[in-house]
């Protein structure tokens, strides 16, 4: 593939631009960075003045004739408060060099990741003289790149605005999620995910959040866009609404975030890094969902020793019964539950504090005794948010108030916690979420965010982050007439977008209704359970919802796991269908959920299982959508099953190796 490296590339070690002598409007470079497999090819160029260049990037795919653009070309550049970064001087490039990427986490699509990539640091000089540096690493599954301000400086410096774009061929077709404008409860990234072709302006000032997933117009290839590797030192970003000539913008957060606390822009000593910016690639949906980018390219695990996070599925008494968290009698029939599934936790919700004195110290004896753990919400708040009727709030916004709450729950037994209502995307709540994961570890302390922003890899960087909501979940059934009839094409939607970059706390299962009865299939719920990734996964619905199954399901929903060895795409498209396997161990799991209005019938390829032989449970629709029926076969991975699905149906199967 050393045919599409350009003569930059193919230069040597250290290139000296400067020396080239172009000048405009003859454009230069470009700087090229291939994936280690050769497919994908990073261009770099600029255009205008040597000393003063605009710069772009191009992605493509090269491993076919002809090469197909993921990416046309895009703005690169940043504004700091003392200095424009917009155009730039090419002092050097450093020669392409490859880059291994190793780690284990106790949950996600993969406990274990081993990668390359093709490593690629380009130095620039701005026209005052202030350095910045492009780094940039290529992957077989994408692109990453960020900015790093190289000089040492102890003064605050300030991004006023980010000019990074990412151009989508015109005639692609997307999958986004609108950005809500500022309220008393969000932004939190709930909403659905909107359908549009590449270059639709968002509906709000807002913009769109990411992921953004776009299909080609060759309709083979997709790319996903979104942001990894978020620390305090930065804001959460996400894309401007408005899209000029197919440019999706990066931009900063909305001053009226978090009842405007905190600064928009964000502020750093120096030296200074900012976030990835992150392009998923692949010639199929396949490498979309199993892609592992956000978190590759995320900070290491800053615990030590992570032998005490332990993922797993927890009941959630919320959903059926807002008041259980006050009333203990109600409570225990929350953690009676998970224990007869042998589930590993309960969550005990919002208002617990409201309950009489010695509630918590009895329900949490109580588990400990049932061997199940406990899971306690709280409020964020602090200034950022105005939700005062859903407490406790003020016991985890102060560092020494923080600190003497988790000590004293963790001495209960409790072992994790769900944080509530951010509201803002701005550096000062990033910092908070950080704080919060830090202080969380050292008290062994599991952590769960809701109403929250998107995952940007720190599951790996803070692995006690077991799941973020920021997602359109399940309780949407509660206050959303949209979730009913759109429910299932949503969900199929969020396996190639939201899940795809991180864990999602959806809280599947619910087989009952809330007050927009869901219009899925009971097998299709089932089947969230493998579908959707999460390192604990809260079943929404009650006792007697559960109760009520038939013994297959309810063995299914007890075995399940909640972390896995691996994870492959059988087959899908957003809208449509999903059908996800899922390894832990020597057995497989799949979750296959239709989106459809239609019944149709699946013909399921089992290659994936490997070699070998396995028992195989499959439940799947009956002949009325609250039926599941189920199964048993001897099958091989050479076997195709045919399945049918009813209207927004769906299937689970469980496939134990002989």
């Amino acid at each position: 593939m050393r045919r599409w490296l350009g003569s930059v590339a193919m230069a040597g070690a250290i290139v000296n631009v400067a020396a080239v002598g172009w000048t405009a409007p003859a454009p230069l470079g470009p700087v090229m960075v291939a994936s280690p497999d050769g497919a994908l090819v990073v261009s770099i160029a600029g255009t205008g003045a040597p000393a003063a260049a605009t710069w772009r990037y191009r992605l493509e795919r090269q491993d076919a004739t002809p090469a197909t653009e993921l990416l046309g070309w895009s703005p690169l550049g940043l504004t700091r408060q003392d200095a424009a970064f917009t155009t730039l001087h090419l002092v050097s490039a450093s020669t392409p060099r490859p880059l291994t990427v190793s780690y284990t986490m106790p949950f996600g699509k993969r406990r274990s990741v081993a990668k390359t990539a093709t490593s690629r640091v380009l130095h620039f000089q701005s026209p005052s003289g202030q350095p910045v540096d492009l780094e940039v690493r290529v992957f077989d599954d994408g692109l990453a790149f960020r900015y790093v301000f190289p000089n040492t400086s102890a003064a605050p410096h300030t991004v006023t605005s980010e000019a990074t774009g990412f151009t989508v061929p015109h005639g692609s077709r997307g999958w986004l999620l609108p950005q809500s404008p500022a309220g008393k409860y969000t932004p939190a990234y709930e909403d659905m995910f909107s359908e549009a072709d590449a270059g639709t302006a968002a509906p709000h000032r807002a913009g769109w959040s990411y992921p953004a997933l776009f299909r080609m117009p060759d309709s083979a290839h997709w790319i996903l866009i979104t942001e990894a590797g978020l620390d305090p030192s930065y804001c959460g970003t996400r894309l401007a609404a408005a899209v000029e000539s197919g440019t999706y913008r990066v931009k900063l957060p909305d001053a009226d975030e978090g009842l405007g606390t905190g600064q928009v822009e964000p502020v750093s000593t120096l030296p200074w890094r900012t976030p990835w910016r992150v392009v998923v690639a692949g010639g199929s949906l396949k490498a979309i969902v199993e892609s592992t980018l956000v978190t590759d390219v995320s900070a290491p695990s800053q615990i030590a020793d992570t032998s005490w996070i332990h993922p797993g599925r927890s009941s959630f008494a919320w959903w059926k019964d807002e008041e259980a968290s006050t009333h203990e009698e109600s409570q225990k029939q929350w953690i009676d539950l998970s224990a007869s599934m042998h589930w590993e936790y309960a969550l005990i919700d919002a208002n617990w504090h409201l309950a009489p004195e010695g509630t918590i110290e009895r329900e949490a004896a109580y588990a400990r005794d049932h061997k199940v753990g406990l899971f306690l919400w709280y409020n964020s708040g602090g200034p950022h948010n105005e939700v005062m009727e859903w407490g406790p709030r003020d016991r985890l916004f102060d560092p020494e108030k923080r600190k003497a709450e988790f000590a004293r729950i963790a001495a209960l037994g409790v072992a994790g916690v769900k944080v509530d209502f951010w509201q803002s995307d701005k550096q000062n709540l990033i910092q908070l979420y950080y704080d919060m994961m830090r202080d969380a570890a050292a008290a062994h302390l599991l952590i769960d965010f809701h109403g929250c922003t998107l995952p940007r890899g720190w599951s790996r960087t803070w692995p006690n982050l077991v799941s973020m909501e920021a997602v359109f979940g399940a309780e949407q059934y509660k206050y959303s007439e949209r979730m009913g009839p759109t429910g299932a094409w949503h969900n199929t939607v969020l396996v190639f977008t939201r899940n795809v970059v991180g864990p999602m706390d959806y809280t599947p299962v619910t087989l009952s209704d809330a007050k927009y009865p869901h219009q899925t299939t009971n097998a299709h719920e089932l089947a969230l359970s493998v579908a959707f990734e999460s390192g604990v996964v809260h079943f929404a619905d009650s006792p007697k919802a559960y109760g009520d199954l038939p013994d297959a399901a309810k063995q299914f929903l007890s075995d399940v796991p909640a972390a896995w060895d691996e994870t492959t795409l059988v087959d899908g498209e957003p809208g449509k269908l999903a059908i996800v396997a899922r390894r832990n161990g020597s057995t497989w799991w799949v979750g296959a959920i239709s989106g459809s209005d239609k019944p149709q019938t699946i013909t399921l390829d089992l290659s994936f299982l490997g070699q070998g032989e396995y028992d195989a449970v499959i439940l799947r629709d009956g002949a009325v959508p609250k039926q599941v029926v189920s199964e048993s076969a001897l099958m091989r991975p050479v076997d195709r099953v045919n399945i049918p699905l009813l209207a927004r149906g769906g299937f689970a199967m469980k496939f134990t190796k002989k």
